[in-house]
């Protein structure tokens, strides 16, 4: 999931920056959630935190606070290096000084024509997404699911296990933020996974990362979240070499 965070100190432009950004999670079927809208840095840091997945970031540079949004964006850097900054200024001098604080910043947005302002947004949530969700980014896996309405891009270090839903022909990816249901079959599953998972029954697939605790005696195998996966004895035996 691609988290989406605003920080803008005027509350009248952040309200409309912030119906601008919701508008666009809305259009567009992406796995995005606009997650914080605040006047507070610190807000933003903390949210930012808390999360796991990569951010995009809107700040606007003078915040008229202890920080400013070029040192939000240097902390945020430290948290998420992977993250999306974008800054939307009046300040069109302050451009240079991106390279100074080593933010790497995505664009740097002029609040001097709206409809151009309203379109550099809406590009930057797109192009974020996309780069996000490349195969092509080697530094954080991803596992793409598409369905009728939307389509997720789940970070693999975030997925606890794959079982067989109780619908026909159908799968459930158990997270660690949310479960969802999509189309499949469990030994395709294969080729679209890394080394970290492994298949332990016919209809489960387990991130070894978040195993907590196997019982060989009922040949079952329980996740860090508490859930309970069946294994075979031979899968088990595998599993503890």
């Amino acid at each position: 999931m691609l988290n989406i965070f605003l920080c803008e100190d005027n509350d009248k432009q952040r309200a409309a920056l912030a119906e601008i950004i919701e508008k666009i999670v809305l259009i567009e079927d992406f796995d995005l959630i606009f997650r914080c809208s605040s006047a507070n840095p610190h807000e933003i840091l903390k949210e930012a935190q808390n999360i796991s997945g990569t951010g995009l970031y809107f700040i606007d540079i003078d915040l008229k606070t202890d920080m400013n949004g070029l040192a939000l964006a240097q902390q945020i850097r430290k948290s998420d290096p992977r993250g999306f900054i974008v800054f939307i200024t009046t300040h069109s001098e302050m451009c240079y000084m991106t390279f100074t604080y080593k933010v790497e910043a995505m664009d740097f947005i002029i609040k001097d024509n709206w409809n151009d302002m309203m379109n550099r947004i809406h590009q930057c949530v797109v192009d974020s997404y996309h780069r996000y969700q490349s195969p092509n980014n080697r530094e954080q896996k991803t596992f793409t699911i598409t369905t009728r309405d939307k389509e997720y891009c789940i970070p693999l270090e975030n997925i606890l296990f794959f079982e067989t839903s109780d619908n026909i022909h159908k799968l459930l990816l158990h997270a660690t933020d949310r479960n969802i249901e999509f189309t499949g079959k469990i030994k395709d599953l294969k080729v679209k996974l890394d080394d970290r998972f492994y298949r332990c029954h016919r209809s489960y697939y387990i991130n070894r990362d978040y195993i907590k605790e196997i019982d060989k005696k009922n040949r079952t195998i329980i996740m860090k979240n508490q859930e309970i996966c069946l294994a075979t004895d031979k899968a088990l035996k595998e599993l503890l070499k």
